[in-house]
């Protein structure tokens, strides 16, 4: 069950990444001369390509939010794809995870 639950967040985070990675590739024909979007789209298929390395440790960190069905997650994990590129200048695994969870978090929607 538990492993079930940890590939669902997986998939979750996949299709979310690949969605938001289709849609910074559609904004670079809008803005050609910025090429943050062309990057950031680079960065969430690698994002997307690397989550099944998912560690155990990050999957307890996602586990209390993590809901097929939850809004909050959907939220924060469209806020965080969103975010990769611009406000996240990293297109790295672990601080993805991060940013991710802060998202999540309670206090993050307070002080947003």
């Amino acid at each position: 069950m538990m492993l079930n639950e940890k590939n669902d967040c997986i998939e979750s985070i996949v299709k979310t990444l690949e969605r938001t990675s289709a849609w910074r590739r559609s904004l670079t024909a809008r803005w050609p001369d910025d090429p943050r979007n062309a990057r950031a789209a680079a960065w969430l298929d690698e994002l997307a390509a690397g989550i099944v390395d998912l560690t155990d440790a990050q999957w307890e960190d996602l586990k209390p939010y993590y809901s097929w069905a939850s809004e909050v997650w959907r939220n924060g994990l469209n806020q965080s794809t969103k975010q990769v590129g611009f406000y996240h200048r990293s297109g790295d695994l672990a601080f993805f995870i991060e940013a991710l969870v802060h998202n999540l978090s309670p206090l993050s929607s307070v002080a947003a």
